[in-house]
């Protein structure tokens, strides 16, 4: 290795001796190790920097671009009252209604809705201070609900009313100072309703249904698939409340004939001769006749305080309701049960021809033989219309239906529970299950409401113009339309439904028949007596022991006792007689 030359030698500074720390005190030590620490930072902090200065110059390099979010500005908008029918599949809900500080293993319909249209840029509340900024709030929205369903219960036709944004341009200043007539809000929002067309102050033409925003459209992208919202009514009146403006709320309870797989031979049928049956009816199957006989004395004006849940809290003390319609039908395959629409025309699978070789221009194959027959068991449903119901009324009516149905009580139970004079307390009993209870509609007779539809509009129907965009993949039908978002809902049921099935008719048609004759029914306890199976609408009877009559059931508590007893442990003083009673005669809690 060749050694410096003399110049190099010259240029080179002597290396320090290191410092001799062993003779060091600990506090000159201290502040040494300070000193370093200190020097350390610097030069960690003079590398960065010149690191990042180097990467910007150089030209492979690019800048990194900061996303802004625009603030969204309310007031720059109109808005307007509507009205929105929707319909959920409510199993996996916690019911429609939301209520702060109460955490449920479920969402609720209220909560899925809010965020859409929140997300949607639909609705501006009114912050409240006692809500979190992500909790629903309807405060200045002029919000309001038909009927209230609870955990489990599923809706076709529920109703809400709702202040939201529009697309209709807002007024000009200088016509505002003009024309001192405008409908202008508190907010400084103009406030629209009604429906045609109208002109702006800049004379452009605006349709205030075929110009709007689609409503529908836009909460079905955001909503999950088992709430669909299916129409909006552009003009209710001004002073619309969807609950109290509500006439006839219509409820459907469905049920299975059978409503449980009945058991084989001797040991199927009942011991039950309530009826006075000629023959023993096997177990599983339902009397339609005679539920629907106990059907039809609920029409009518009656106390219904043995058919409900008492709720202290509302301080009810008047039970009477009207029901205007109460029956049992059975549910037909052809355009009325369950994807009946198939059964039309346009839906078929071959199109109708008029060779006169096949009558009628249906073509005479298996398929079409075999799709219109009819597949057991049977479908049913009890279906209630009236003005309004009290908490839980509708199941338990069919609970007592159900024990009717199977041959366990007499149809004249329900006159004696319905005899308030008579049976004055409630016998004990349990209630129907929610699954199968659907809120049907809720209508307004009186109001003439007009519904925009998903892409229905001929052109024809009620004078209004074709909706901008209908047909293909406006939201009824094609890819991501209503449609298809619920036929997917249906067709993975449909799927269990059939493999459960097939499993099913597999397991009994294993073994011999014989085998059938040695099966023994649950014993309760000790003795030869039978636990008795009560259906009560869910997926399997309970098994309740030996079967007591309600009437001879021990019996709750009166009204009046509930109410008092609340009042005093809320420290609320008794109403004073005034000749009215409290009973919430205008809503719906199933």
């Amino acid at each position: 290795m060749a050694s410096p030359s003399i110049g190099e030698a010259k240029n080179q500074s002597p290396t320090p001796p290191a410092p001799d720390y062993s003779a060091w005190e600990s506090q000159r030590l201290v502040e040494r190790v300070t000193q370093l620490e200190k020097d350390l930072r610097k030069q960690t902090a003079r590398c960065e920097l010149l690191s990042r200065k180097a990467r910007s110059d150089s030209p492979i390099s690019k800048p990194t671009r900061t996303r802004s979010t625009r603030q969204f500005d309310p007031s720059k908008y109109s808005t307007r009252f509507i009205a929105l029918k929707f319909a959920y599949l409510g199993q996996k809900y916690n019911g429609l209604e939301y209520h702060a500080n109460n955490n449920t293993p479920y969402p609720t319909i209220e909560e899925e809705m809010w965020k859409a249209l929140r997300k949607a840029k639909l609705i501006f509340p009114t912050p409240t201070p006692s809500l979190k900024e992500d909790e629903p709030n309807w405060e200045g929205c002029e919000y309001s609900k038909s009927g209230r369903t609870d955990k489990g219960v599923s809706a076709f036709g529920q109703v809400i009313g709702i202040r939201v944004r529009s697309n209709r341009p807002l007024p000009k200043v200088e016509s505002e100072a003009v024309n001192g007539e405008e409908a202008i809000s508190s907010d400084g929002q103009e406030q629209l309703s009604g429906s045609g067309e109208e002109t702006s102050a800049d004379g452009a033409t605006f349709d205030s249904i075929r110009d709007e925003i689609p409503y529908p459209q836009i909460l079905n992208r955001l909503l999950p698939p088992n709430i669909r919202v299916l129409a909006w009514c552009p003009s209710p009146p001004a002073d619309f409340s969807a609950r109290f403006s509500c006439r006839e709320r219509c409820y459907k309870y469905f049920f299975t004939q059978p409503a449980f797989s009945p058991m084989v031979a001797r040991e199927g049928l009942s011991d039950n001769q309530i009826l006075d049956e000629v023959s023993k009816r096997r177990e599983g199957w339902l009397d339609i006749r005679a539920m629907s006989e106990a059907a039809s004395k609920f029409e009518g004006l009656h106390d219904f305080r043995n058919f409900c849940k008492v709720d202290p809290s509302k301080q009810i003390d008047n039970f009477q309701r009207r029901i205007n319609s109460s029956d049992v039908v059975e549910i037909r395959s052809s355009q009325e049960g369950p994807v009946g629409y198939l059964d039309h025309p346009e839906f078929q699978q071959f199109q109708e021809s008029n060779n006169p070789r096949e009558p009628n221009g249906e073509r005479q194959s298996h398929e079409h033989s075999t799709a219109k027959a009819h597949s057991t068991p049977k479908i049913y449903a009890f279906k209630l219309q009236g003005s309004a119901f009290l908490w839980h009324q509708v199941r338990h009516i069919v609970a007592i239906l159900f024990l009717i149905g199977q041959g366990l009580e007499k149809p004249s139970l329900v006159d004696e529970l319905l005899d308030i004079e008579r049976t004055p307390q409630k016998p004990t009993y349990d209630m129907a299950d929610a699954a199968p209870l659907v809120l049907e509609d809720c209508k307004f007779p009186s109001l003439n409401l007009q519904w925009v539809h998903l892409s229905d509009y001929d052109g024809n129907e009620g004078g209004i113009a074709k909706l901008r965009g209908s047909g293909s993949g406006c939201g009824k039908y094609g890819l991501g339309g209503a449609v298809d978002e619920l036929w997917k809902v249906w067709h993975k049921h449909k799927i269990d439904e059939t493999l459960a099935g097939s499993l099913l008719d597999l397991t009994v048609r294993g073994g011999h028949d014989r085998e059938a004759e040695k099966v023994d029914r649950p014993q309760n306890g000790a003795g030869s007596i039978q636990s008795q199976k009560v259906y009560l609408g869910g997926d399997a009877p309970r098994l309740m022991g030996k079967y007591v009559p309600v009437l001879e059931r021990p019996r709750m508590e009166s009204v009046t006792a509930i109410n008092e007893k609340y009042r005093k442990r809320k420290g609320i003083e008794t109403p004073k007689e005034d000749g009215q009673s409290n009973s919430a005669l205008a809503d719906s809690t199933e």
